[in-house]
């Protein structure tokens, strides 16, 4: 166990403060805050919260977009021991009110259309404490300003926790029952830093743009500027791809950390001659599927750039990572996408693809785990390590469903991804466990279907491999391809999957764009799909 005032992971800021202070932090726009500027602000703020009654253990919800606001609020409130509770703003009003309600928060931080949310829904209209980024008039949208907290006297102390306080609670999933919110520690961010900063290490003259709130927070405790992305984050499909590559030339950004959609855009600007490419020495993604046909035309377009394709999720990440050369020279090694080899700070292990919990018996793993060798060697990837998630935020069920206790006394996460290893300890993924296909009673991968189905055919934008009820098989193979070339990219979809052996009983070819995950317009909605078709 660290001491009190280490564990807190605040304490990095602190520390880059004082021997980076006049570096820039983060810039928007024209706006930009060095580390020590941005230190003293969330000092102020962080004073103002305990002024104004928030308790060390208290929850805060913050709605607040990314931007310079956002981290000096939320290092605030970690600076003072409360927790900083994040709802995606894209899975729809009524979930966000209902997520919020079931923190029980003390405090409600946010933009000024944020409130109307809250106002609307009678148990967060209860809120004691509420504070708009923005002016207000009277009491609305909030009882206090951003601007009125920060002008508290700054406070250097740092509230004492434990590696095992929460920092964060992040609802990230879930339209019905108990909300999933995914508990991150003191403990857990900072092991997060440690490994982000050992797979991903900085140059000291970097410059980052970051796409994901996570990879912020870490270029803040490593010390590296982050030029935070002037985008819809919930349409970052329809990015202005010319401002976000002048944004990088003007301000010398050298890394970018993205999904897949993100680098697309860009791509695609470039790759039409509306702008020179950006001179990024490396590039990181994740947070959906990367094909080789994207990765193919990424390296085409920055030949000189570093490409690099980062697995995890939101309670375990990172676990691995691949380079693009790596990826597209080891495509068509075996069945499904290379992930790369775990890090060095995570275990794994492969188990039996289930549905339900997995409970360990007396045998321990025995009944399980995935023997080397065994006939398919695909298996759910199951991690634990310094920086997966143990628990989540009251939710038994979660834990029971997600979690997996190992006889001394680990936590193992289930990833929900399908995959295999090969002979250099790579894992290969194959698809979900929520969407494997049972037909006949056989396990079909959709990522193998998928894959198979799109081959190198520039006319198909997306395929989708869905399991749709059928009475005889239990579930059948629906292919659905995205494409405008109807019957003659059909003949060849059909011959691909022949050639693959791999099952397709209805196959649908259609200019429709497929449903998509609205956190990275990239990610196929399985489930709707399946609503869609089994109705």
């Amino acid at each position: 166990m660290k001491a009190q005032r280490e564990a807190n992971v605040v304490a990095f800021l602190a520390e880059v403060s004082a021997r980076a202070g006049a570096r820039p932090a983060l810039i928007a726009g024209e706006r930009v805050v060095s580390f020590a500027e941005l230190w003293e602000r969330v000092r102020r703020t962080g004073a103002g919260l305990r002024a104004a009654g928030l308790a060390p253990g208290e929850r805060v919800v913050l709605m607040v977009p990314m931007s310079i606001e956002l981290y000096v609020c939320l290092l605030a409130v970690l600076s003072i021991g409360a927790v900083g509770v994040f709802v995606d703003p894209w899975i729809g009003r009524r979930q966000i009110a209902a997520f919020s309600v079931f923190a029980e928060p003390a405090a409600w931080i946010g933009i000024g259309k944020s409130h109307a949310l809250r106002v609307l829904e009678p148990a967060l209209r209860r809120i004691r404490l509420t504070v708009t980024t923005g002016s207000r008039f009277a009491r609305w949208p909030a009882r206090v300003t951003l601007r009125e907290l920060e002008r508290a006297p700054a406070s250097g102390e740092l509230a004492p926790v434990t590696d095992d306080d929460p920092a964060l609670v992040t609802f990230t999933t879930g339209s019905s029952g108990t909300p999933k919110g995914a508990n991150r520690t003191h403990g857990f961010l900072a092991a997060q830093h440690e490994a982000l900063a050992a797979e991903f290490p900085y140059r000291d003259d970097d410059v980052d743009m970051p796409m994901f709130p996570v990879f912020a927070l870490n270029n803040l405790a490593t010390g590296i500027p982050s030029v935070i992305p002037d985008i819809d984050f919930a349409h970052v499909a329809e990015a202005d791809a010319g401002g976000l590559l002048s944004a990088m030339r003007a301000r010398g950004v050298t890394t970018a950390t993205a999904s897949p959609p993100f680098f697309d855009r860009l791509i695609e600007h470039v790759a039409a001659g509306r702008a020179p490419a950006p001179d990024l020495r490396r590039i990181l993604t994740g947070g959906a599927p990367v094909s080789d046909r994207q990765l193919a035309a990424w390296k085409r377009a920055l030949p000189d750039t570093e490409i690099v394709v980062v697995y995890g999720s939101t309670e375990a990440e990172p676990i691995a990572h691949v380079t693009a050369e790596e990826r597209l020279a080891a495509s068509g090694a075996r069945p499904g996408f290379c992930a790369g080899r775990p890090s060095a700070r995570v275990r794994t292990r492969l188990v039996r693809i289930a549905d339900g919990p997995i409970a360990l018996g007396s045998d321990g793993w025995r009944a399980w785990e995935l023997a080397p060798g065994e006939p398919t060697g695909i298996g759910e990837l199951v991690v634990a390590g310094a920086h997966v998630g143990r628990d989540y935020y009251r939710n038994a069920r979660a834990v029971e469903e997600n979690k997996i206790r190992d006889a001394d006394g680990s936590v193992w996460h289930r990833m929900g991804d399908t995959g295999s290893f090969d002979e250099h300890g790579r894992f290969w993924l194959v698809g979900r466990v929520h969407s494997t296909i049972r037909r006949a009673g056989q396990l079909v991968h959709p990522q193998l279907v998928e894959q198979a189905a799109l081959g190198e055919d520039a006319e198909i934008a997306r395929v989708a491999a869905v399991g749709v009820r059928d009475a005889r098989l239990g579930e059948r193979v629906l292919v659905l391809v995205e494409s405008a070339g109807g019957a003659a990219v059909e003949t060849r979809v059909a011959a691909r999957l022949r050639e693959a052996a791999l099952p397709c009983d209805e196959l649908r070819v259609s200019a429709t764009a497929l449903p998509v995950d609205p956190r990275h317009n990239s990610k196929i909605d399985y489930a709707a799909l399946r609503a869609r078709y089994s109705s």
